[in-house]
């Protein structure tokens, strides 16, 4: 495994996600498109940002509780529940850019062996899932460019408004 691309392909995705945000106008972040129960642009930040502080835990806790259960989140809920309108972007940006550097730091650090020994356990629906140090910051690095494909396909509607 190349963890030095893995690292580097993590740390991208702050430029990836902040350049395409930076680049659309703000009126367009609270635009909610056609689709049922579809989210805003804003609420696709605030999401991914709130996944990648838990990552931030889980991605420490291979090194430091290895085969550790983990908590997760019920995204629908935290979307449906938490009143996210209001929070500013740029301060979720500004968060998502500091812990990918510092997790960029941390892994790092981390012995090569352990990003395929080290593995925390994610339990969903009564399934659990062994999940290791490399599948944790591969997962995180598709789940920015997921975000981007979902933002660019709100933006292409808002613009056809």
């Amino acid at each position: 495994m190349d963890t030095k691309k893995l690292i580097a392909d993590y740390v991208a995705g702050v430029d990836d996600i902040t350049s395409l945000i930076k680049s659309l106008p703000e009126e367009s972040y609270d635009f909610i498109p056609s689709k049922a129960d579809d989210w805003s642009i804003r609420q696709h930040i605030i999401h991914l940002v709130d996944c990648e502080v838990n990552n931030y835990i889980r991605i420490k806790s291979c090194i430091a509780q290895p085969f550790s259960k983990v908590y997760v989140i019920n995204e629908l809920d935290w979307t449906k529940n938490l009143d996210n309108r209001k929070e500013d972007i740029n301060d979720y940006l500004a968060l998502f850019s500091l812990i990918r550097k510092i997790i960029s730091s941390f892994l790092k650090s981390v012995q090569e062996t352990d990003f395929s020994n080290k593995y925390f356990i994610k339990e969903v629906h009564n399934e659990k899932e062994k999940v290791t140090l490399a599948e944790a910051v591969q997962i995180y690095c598709k789940h920015v460019q997921m975000h981007i494909d979902y933002i660019n396909k709100i933006y292409d509607e808002y613009k056809g408004n």
